[in-house]
């Protein structure tokens, strides 16, 4: 039996900007990417002038296939200036360390959390 896996999208208006934010289920695959991406595409391009927030939820993520670990690291470094806070939530040291080398490509300013609290509450400080 196939697991399930995929990432969802979400954007939501706030009086700071765009909050823009993911879940990743399972094991991505490319083809989870070939669905999202061109959402994201829009959606930055629809919200050039504004600040967005990205809040990524990696508590239920088990990995990728192994290409797509750089199609992370792309569309990090394509979105890099656009992006003002991204909030990691994660729940292992891997998920740890994979914000902190996503942080090093990312402008603004990136965080790791624990707690979902935690990270709206960040992200929502501007």
């Amino acid at each position: 039996m196939n697991e399930f896996h995929g990432i969802s999208v979400g954007t939501e208006r706030r009086d700071f900007g765009l909050l823009l934010s993911f879940k990743a289920v399972g094991r991505l695959t490319h083809e989870d990417y070939v669905v999202v991406l061109p959402i994201v595409d829009h959606v930055v391009s629809q919200n050039i002038e504004e600040d967005i927030y990205v809040l990524i939820d990696l508590t239920e993520l088990k990995g990728w296939e192994v290409g797509e670990v750089w199609t992370d690291i792309r569309l990090a470094s394509q979105y890099s200036e656009q992006f003002t806070r991204t909030a990691v939530i994660g729940c292992n040291r891997w998920q740890r360390m994979m914000s902190i080398i996503g942080g090093w490509i990312l402008g603004g300013q990136t965080r790791y959390f624990s707690e979902a609290y935690a990270a709206k509450h960040w992200l929502n400080r501007h």
